[in-house]
């Protein structure tokens, strides 16, 4: 197989999917009198878990951060934390700092633990709900499929042999597939942004739809079969690079046209632009890296679990288990539920 021939396909995919694999687990052991205490542990590339929000001094203890470098090409590392809340006490909703600046577009979920007695008995009860990622807003495949834009046979086809290797009719609809799906992804970084400009009352409707038929034209002129041909003939190295240069191409002509649009003296409203323009792809890649992770909970709650939507030995009847993939929270949320009970 050409390699080469091969390259566009997977920096296509590379583009729109996560391909890091990481392992996030956490224990919870709930003592008698409601302290929790939370040992959380990451697994996975060491670029992977320090792009995301992970347990941090002082709020949590680093009981260890263990690197494998054997592979330069993909560093492992093994963080593990621990922390001690007293009941009472907020247990963390989140792993990012309290004033990061991009908090909320990483992982989000609150957690409350009660207990009270009643009837001559204790009862503990858990809630989490690991918050939604807003996915199909972005991801290429869900506009693209249902408007009969999206060929997945054609993809495939391409992907095992090559782009170069199939025929001329495959090559044209597979690079006229490809040109669809980048522009609508940077197309809709920017139509989230003008409409949250709009809802605040920074620019008009008019003007917001001045820039999003620019942007349409744009687009087709840029990001046209020819060029992206052009990326394909790249060596693997430099495809995932030129395909960030034209992104960046792309996102600079947004900001400047918007600037145009808005007048060049709304220094105020070009920078909002900027930041929400930047938040957007920020969210969308926490939410991509998020997807190929895997989520294992288990908690330890006093006496016997009495209900709980997670997986329960019966050899361990005060523990309860969940696992899940990250991308199970794509556009829906993940509740955790257990509720205990101690005789007294």
């Amino acid at each position: 197989m050409n390699r080469r021939g091969i390259s566009i396909a997977i920096a296509f995919s590379l583009a729109f999917t996560c391909v890091s694999c990481l392992e996030r687990t956490e224990e919870i052991v709930v003592s008698e009198d409601g302290t929790a205490t939370i040992i959380a542990r990451f697994d996975g590339n060491a670029a992977d878990i320090l792009s995301l929000a992970v347990p941090s001094e002082p709020e949590w203890t680093i009981i260890s951060r263990d690197i494998d470098s054997s592979d330069v090409d993909a560093i492992r590392m093994e963080l593990v934390a621990e922390l001690v809340v007293p009941y009472g006490t907020p247990l963390p909703g989140t792993y990012a700092k309290p004033d990061a600046a991009d908090k909320e577009i990483n992982l989000q979920f609150p957690t409350e633990l009660r207990r009270w007695t009643e009837g001559g008995r204790t009862y503990y009860e858990f809630e989490r709900t690991y918050l939604a990622r807003s996915y199909s807003r972005y991801d290429v495949t869900c506009f693209l499929i249902p408007n009969g834009l999206w060929n997945q046979e054609l993809e495939d086809r391409v992907i095992e042999k090559g782009i170069f290797e199939v025929s001329e009719k495959d090559r044209e609809e597979y690079l006229d597939q490809f040109s669809a799906a980048f522009s609508y992804q940077h197309w809709r970084f920017l139509w989230e942004t003008l409409t949250e400009l709009y809802r605040r009352g920074r620019v008009p409707v008019s003007t917001k739809e001045d820039i999003e038929t620019w942007a349409a034209d744009y687009l087709e002129s840029v990001i046209t079969p020819v060029r992206l041909l052009g990326i394909a003939g790249k060596d693997d190295d430099s495809i995932g690079v030129a395909l960030d240069r034209l992104g960046n191409e792309v996102h600079n002509q947004f900001a400047k046209y918007f600037s145009e649009a808005v007048g060049a003296d709304q220094k105020d409203v070009q920078q909002e632009f900027d930041d929400l323009f930047d938040l957007n792809i920020r969210d969308y890649d926490v939410t991509k890296t998020l997807g190929a992770h895997k989520f294992a909970i288990a908690l330890e709650l006093p006496g016997t679990i009495i209900r709980a939507n997670g997986l329960i030995d019966h050899h361990k009847p005060g523990v309860v288990e969940w696992y899940f993939k990250g991308e199970d929270l794509y556009d829906k949320h993940i509740p955790l539920y257990a509720l205990s009970v101690v005789e007294n």
